[in-house]
């Protein structure tokens, strides 16, 4: 796990209604994946919960804000 006791802020970390997944969406969880605790912050706080959801799904510690 690359970032195994790394923490990482993602800006943007919610998403836009529409198909598909944003960068944002899609880094929070890839960065899960690598063992990242992450603060995911966004405009739309349960859309940032969303996004968690889906993180901690992979592994991840996760906090939205």
């Amino acid at each position: 796990m690359r970032l195994e006791e790394k923490v990482a802020i993602i800006v943007g970390a919610g998403q836009s209604p529409g198909e598909g997944i944003g960068n944002g969406r899609a880094t929070a969880i890839r960065f899960a994946r690598e063992g990242a605790r992450i603060l995911a912050v966004d405009r739309d706080i349960e859309s940032a919960r969303d996004t968690a959801a889906l993180a901690i799904e992979e592994g991840g510690e996760f906090l939205a804000f």
